[in-house]
């Protein structure tokens, strides 16, 4: 039985390849061969087809045993290559087998060529097995084995070099993480294998939207890299996130089930945001985490979203010391009734009156509460005493209502109900004196969560408030399904009513379907009067902003009751 062997010759002399030729057969071979004696001979059939063994004579009249070496090298790979010449010296083999040569035989002693053809072919054979295992290890250690991309720790080597690129060529690098949302609901739904092929559809959109020098990786679950290595400039982020949402906008189709897929992508760049891998990493982890909970299309890092610093990990040390010890302040901001010019409401806003740090606005420290475990006490302590002020207004015969804002925890938190149960029967307050605003994207997150709180705090007869009003994602439907009481309006609209055109529509538009509803609708961020004429002619029913009152503590805003020119209720 013959053994086929693919043998590329190059040899001037047709005799001398007849005798190789003949050793092969007589050897056991069935040779398959191509005889040349060119460079461009050579070029031609190493590109034309795969070889298992070159046999090369050393001198030819216009070409040469190294020079055939090194283009097979160069074009061929690691193909086994064995030297045959009459006339040659010692020093002339040793350097052809320091240059790369398998083998170097004398042209009289073929009885050579079948050992160490055969010792050759068994070594190119091992070379092949170790290369494929190298490959399937590499493999395993950095290709994710799901979408074929970069997985987690090839998806972090990249983004090291990239970081020393962009430092030694002084160029920004931008890392966006992004997150599928809701892909859970798929995995449940349609089973693992169809979240794969999602995944891997999704891998395979954002590769051909991105240029040849972004790298896509997957993360790890539903979470994909893109690193921006060659950025003109830190702006185009926004360009790059802008395609992303282009090439997904279009549903998938799993087994003729179309899926539409939304992302939460966080965003930190070099030099802006860190200087090396891992923290660079770390922050758009971070920016990633907080467009998730805000239910935005994607948020860029900022510090004051690093709620693992350590300063701000020492400060929520201190403040859940701050809640026991009454360091905590509410500040009120009264809110006007337009037809009656009467004072209705007002809106409580929690201050931290810090020992060292003097007064320490919200934004400081409620988001850090909300994920350490800090807004449950925090946002029971908010109750408390707003729901132990309004009662103390009705005692000298001020009827107020008061409004606090839930986090986005709170609201899917299932005790919720519970607290501000609590805090009534604590307070003697009644549950129509209490309103409880919420954002638009805090209802998103957890919408089914977020209804059966809703519900169960409407049937307890507290009022309902959506803040922010226009700038988030309710729908329709859900405004229709929710037990709302109340929209507000934002203040970014507001503000610039009176010189933008689309803001003052937004406003007007805001306020009518309010009323379609049968909603009151509150207007923030009332800093002038004619803002406030303007607002009270489109038929809105509450304002409240600098022009009618500051945020005052509860000591001033006394003060203020018996000053101010705006009705209150009494009785």
């Amino acid at each position: 039985m013959t053994t086929p062997l693919r043998v590329l010759l190059i040899e001037d002399s047709e005799n001398d390849a007849e005798l190789l030729l003949l050793e092969l057969r007589r050897g056991g071979y069935a040779p398959e061969y191509e005889r040349v004696e060119t460079h461009e001979g050579l070029e031609d059939a190493l590109a034309r087809q795969s070889w298992d063994i070159i046999i090369s004579d050393y001198a030819m009249p216009r070409f040469n045993g190294l020079q055939a070496l090194k283009l097979a090298q160069e074009k061929g790979g690691d193909i086994p290559f064995i030297i045959i010449s009459g006339s040659i010296g010692e020093d002339v083999a040793v350097e052809a087998m320091k240059a790369g040569a398998h083998d170097y035989l004398m042209k009289g002693k073929l009885a050579r060529l079948l050992p160490a053809i055969a010792r050759e072919l068994r070594e190119a054979r091992m070379r092949q097995e170790r290369r494929q295992a190298d490959e399937t290890i590499h493999r395993l250690a950095y290709i994710d084995a799901v979408t074929g991309l970069p997985n987690r720790v090839r998806f972090h080597e990249l983004v090291q070099e990239a970081v020393v690129a962009a430092q030694r060529e002084q160029r920004p690098i931008a890392l966006l993480l992004m997150d599928l949302d809701r892909f859970k609901d798929v995995n449940d739904t349609l089973g693992h294998i169809r979240g794969d092929s999602l995944l891997q559809q999704v891998g395979l959109r954002l590769r051909s939207a991105l240029f040849a020098p972004d790298v896509v990786a997957r993360i790890g679950g539903d979470e994909f890299g893109i690193l921006l290595a060659r950025l003109a400039a830190s702006d185009d982020v926004q360009k790059v996130i802008q395609k992303i949402h282009d090439c997904l906008e279009v549903p998938f189709t799993i087994d003729g089930i179309p899926i539409v897929v939304e992302t939460s992508i966080g965003v930190a760049t070099m030099p802006e945001h860190a200087d090396d891998a891992d923290t660079l990493l770390q922050r758009a982890d971070i920016a990633m985490y907080r467009a998730k909970q805000m239910a935005s299309d994607y948020t860029v890092y900022a510090p004051e979203l690093n709620l693992h610093s350590p300063e701000r990990l020492g400060l929520m040390a201190e403040l859940r010391d701050a809640i026991e010890q009454n360091q905590l302040v509410l500040h009120f901001q009264p809110k006007l009734e337009l037809k009656t010019g009467r004072i209705v409401g007002n809106e409580a806003l929690v201050r931290w009156q810090h020992p060292r740090l003097g007064m320490v606005p919200p934004d400081q420290f409620i988001l850090a509460a909300e994920q350490t475990g800090l807004i449950a006490p925090l946002t029971r302590w908010v109750l408390i005493d707003a729901l132990s002020h309004c009662q103390g207004a009705g005692r000298e015969g001020i009827r107020l209502r008061v409004s606090v804002n839930l986090s986005a925890r709170s609201l899917h938190d299932p005790h919720l109900p519970k607290m501000i149960a609590d805090a009534l029967a604590a307070t003697g307050a009644a549950p129509n004196q209490l309103m409880l605003e919420v954002t638009e994207s805090a209802i998103v997150l957890e919408p089914k969560r977020a209804e059966e709180n809703l519900m169960t705090l409407s049937r307890m007869g507290t009022l309902l408030s959506i803040d922010d009003f226009g700038t988030g994602y309710t729908s329709l439907s859900s405004i229709k399904r929710l037990p709302i009481n109340e929209i507000k309006i934002d203040k970014s609209f507001v503000t610039n009513m009176l010189t933008d055109k689309k803001d003052a529509m937004i406003v007007r538009t805001v306020i009518d379907f309010g009323h379609n509803f049968g909603l009151t609708v509150v207007a923030e961020g009332v800093e002038t009067k004619e803002v406030l004429d303007a607002l009270t002619d489109l038929g809105c029913d509450v304002a409240q902003g600098y022009f009618i009152s500051k945020p005052l503590p509860s000591e001033l805003l006394k003060s203020w009751f018996s000053t101010t020119p705006w009705k209150l209720p009494r009785g």
